[in-house]
């Protein structure tokens, strides 16, 4: 199982899901194999007055600018470094990506490199740490929409079940495209979902997706959390994973708050 090429495909993925919704859809997805669990974990905190985007549309570099300062830097993690796998789209990863942004509402199937009517989007390099068989990683997107209306539409979206079962769907499918021998063996994708305190933002959502695979009988899951927010009109998420056992909870607190205070802290 290439652990590595995955997490980096989840990279489009997470900023496909800026797309999803943005369709009107009606009834509920197919049914697969991966099942979907949600649970609460608390309300999502609305901005206070001034922290609101004032109305109309940034420009492309004050977009980029934002996203720079607030993406994810190797300062961020110390002792992680960057990934040095190219970050290379097969055929079947930009298929399974058209698939899910149109499961998700999204219109069309294709999976361009920027999200329909984003501004901008950026994302910090892919940060890893392997200690013996354990295995972390983080990373961040940043996604400037025209307008803060758009971003709140986005985080709709993807508060409701049908975009975490087509995510689940294409993670599943994913991970079944990367076996490379029979002794691998997908048993299941799960989301826990959440809507973790982002004070100062128009709300926060957080998923933990839990992929469980048996190698050579040896059963091992793969943990990946995707927090996120979205302020005036930007979504930001930071994206961390972990094998064997998840991300650190008290680095993932420092690294979450990290990107709030730092959106707060720009203008759009």
């Amino acid at each position: 199982m290439r652990r590595t090429a995955i997490l980096l495909a989840l990279v489009p993925a997470c900023a496909l899901l800026s797309a999803c919704g943005k369709g009107a859809y009606t009834g509920a997805s197919s049914t697969s194999s991966t099942t979907t669990t949600t649970t609460t974990t608390g309300a999502a905190t609305k901005h206070g007055k001034g922290d609101a985007h004032p109305g109309g549309s940034p420009t492309h570099a004050q977009a980029l600018a934002f996203a720079q300062a607030v993406n994810l830097t190797a300062t961020d993690v110390p002792g992680f470094t960057p990934s040095r796998t190219p970050q290379h789209e097969s055929a079947t990863e930009r298929r399974l990506q058209g698939q899910l942004r149109s499961c998700g509402g999204g219109a069309g199937a294709s999976a361009p490199q920027r999200s329909p009517g984003a501004l901008a989007q950026a994302s910090s390099p892919h940060f890893e740490l392997k200690r013996g068989i354990l295995a972390l990683s983080a990373s961040s997107e940043v996604n400037v929409a025209h307008t803060a209306a758009e971003a709140d539409g986005t985080l709709t979206a993807i508060r409701s079940p049908r975009v975490r079962a087509c995510f689940s769907q294409y993670l599943s499918a994913l991970l079944k495209s990367q076996q490379h021998a029979p002794a691998e063996t997908v048993l299941g994708v799960s989301i826990a979902s959440g809507t973790p305190p982002a004070p100062g933002t128009t709300g926060g959502f957080g998923w933990r997706v839990t992929a469980k695979l048996a190698v050579r009988g040896i059963h091992v899951s793969l943990y990946f959390d995707i927090l996120g927010f979205v302020i005036g009109p930007a979504q930001v998420t930071l994206t961390s994973s972990g094998t064997v056992e998840p991300f650190p909870a008290r680095a993932q607190e420092q690294l979450d708050p990290e990107r709030v205070t730092r959106a707060r802290a720009q203008k759009l």
